[in-house]
């Protein structure tokens, strides 16, 4: 077996996010089967014990390692650093491309424009539609998220009869690989020693913990605190726990923030709302041994609709009760499961009554558990997940580009070029001083040098 090249756009250190662990799992399946395996983040503090296969983007050898390496694996916006690369070192196509499409950055980062501006939008497509144009197998999470990213490798002219006709069903080219789990034997994890109750200040054996984790801007934390203050008054020792993200220096927190306001202002802060440190992967399950119901609730959106919530996976396989806002595809699972309760969005009274139903009925809460457990053990499984990833990669070949040269041309500027946002804008606000013939000057010297 060849030499697999994965770059991480995530920081790995003990402390790691969905798409570093998704990374260290496909490294995993890869090596068990014989691949020589190489994985580039962007970060220099790697932890020790995988300082053997794990280097820092920046460092020389990466690209040697692309140039040896039998195929590419990359997700979100580091592929540009490894374009530039190739640019550099006169390498026309580079190896086979695997772009990992788990995480719609695209929609996702849409929750941040009113903070960070407009141009990360503009940026984002642009890097998205050169990894459709780039890449030879494209991995998605789930099969709406495959039908989102075929329309668009349809819209950039990927798509060809030639392609359809070899494979009708286009799952050679692009497969569902969604996050995966390894199994937990509940003994086991029964046996673990708890970090919560009598671990934390402020949280005893008998307090009821309701987990709810890292906090995006797409989620809708500030619901359950609203909800469960009635179950409160009612003298109900609960325990809401939230964690603050390990990169915030690129994850605004703003609902993070906007849930310790609330908190603080109801006194509740290390009363009812604890915030706790990241905690490592390796031990998340000490924490959820201590957990009685856990939540996912989310406002109306296309994230919704295109998401896992890949967290909800890794909740069944810790056999905890769940409740979630419907829509989207980790809510459904949990549904088919019958891992929980499904509440619809932004409704405080529905959530309550959710929240009521678990707590006063401890049988019905091990019963959630266990059946998303078992379903969740026997459906996705990492092996299963990554099997088309392993697939492919036992034989990656190139897929020669059919699409036609006009549309190429018509694309490129937008996915070379993420600055075309920038320069319009600069060109509308500052029509008078570049005068029409000067900025229709620039416009033509962008396009050619995007052609």
């Amino acid at each position: 077996m060849g030499d697999i090249v994965l770059l991480c756009p995530e920081p790995v250190r003990d402390r790691v996010q969905g798409i570093g662990i998704r990374f260290l799992e496909m490294a995993q399946a890869l090596r068990h089967h014989g691949h020589r395996v190489s994985v580039w983040v962007p970060n220099e503090d790697i932890p020790p014990e995988k300082a053997a296969w794990m280097h820092p983007v920046w460092s020389a050898s990466f690209r040697v390692a692309v140039r040896q390496c039998e195929a590419v694996i990359l997700h979100g916006h580091i592929s540009e650093l490894y374009f530039a690369i190739l640019e550099q070192e006169g390498l026309k196509d580079g190896p086979p491309l695997i772009v990992d499409l788990y995480d719609p950055f695209v929609i996702e980062n849409l929750q941040y424009t009113p903070t960070l501006g407009e141009w990360v939008y503009e940026r984002d497509r642009g890097v998205l539609l050169r990894q459709l144009q780039a890449g030879d197998f494209f991995l998605a999470s789930s099969e709406a998220q495959r039908l989102f990213y075929i329309g668009l490798l349809i819209g950039i002219g990927r798509l060809t009869p030639r392609l359809y006709h070899d494979d009708p069903t286009l799952r050679s080219w692009i497969a569902v690989v969604p996050f995966g789990v390894h199994p937990v034997d509940p003994q086991t994890h029964q046996n673990l020693p708890g970090k919560i109750k009598g671990a934390l200040s402020g949280i005893g054996p008998q307090d009821v913990v309701v987990f709810f984790g890292g906090v995006y801007e797409w989620y809708d934390p500030l619901l359950l605190l609203e909800a469960v203050e009635p179950l409160i008054d009612k003298g109900w020792p609960l325990r809401l726990l939230f964690c603050r993200n390990p990169n915030p220096e690129t994850t605004p927190q703003g609902k993070l923030e906007a849930v310790c306001r609330w908190a603080e202002a109801k006194r509740w802060m290390d009363r009812h709302v604890f915030v706790l440190p990241w905690f490592s992967y390796d031990e998340r399950f000490h924490f959820y041994r201590d957990v009685d119901i856990a939540v996912s609730l989310h406002r109306p959106s296309l994230e919704t609709d295109l998401s896992l919530r890949t967290r909800l996976l890794d909740y069944m396989n810790a056999g905890l009760p769940i409740i979630a806002t419907e829509g989207g595809e980790g809510s459904a699972r949990v549904l088919e499961a019958g891992a929980g309760l499904v509440v619809p969005p932004g409704d405080g009274r529905r959530l309550q009554e959710a929240l009521e139903t678990l707590l006063v009925d401890e049988d019905r809460r091990r019963l959630c558990g266990e059946r998303g457990r078992q379903w969740i053990q026997k459906h996705m499984t990492w092996d299963r997940s990554l099997r088309p990833l392993v697939n492919f990669c036992q034989d990656p070949k190139k897929r020669p580009s059919e699409q036609s040269p006009q549309k190429s041309r018509d694309l490129s500027p937008l996915s070379r070029q993420p600055q075309l946002g920038f320069l319009l804008r600069e060109i509308r606000n500052h029509g008078l001083r570049y005068g029409f013939r000067g900025a229709a000057r620039r416009l033509w010297q962008l396009w050619r040098r995007g052609a």
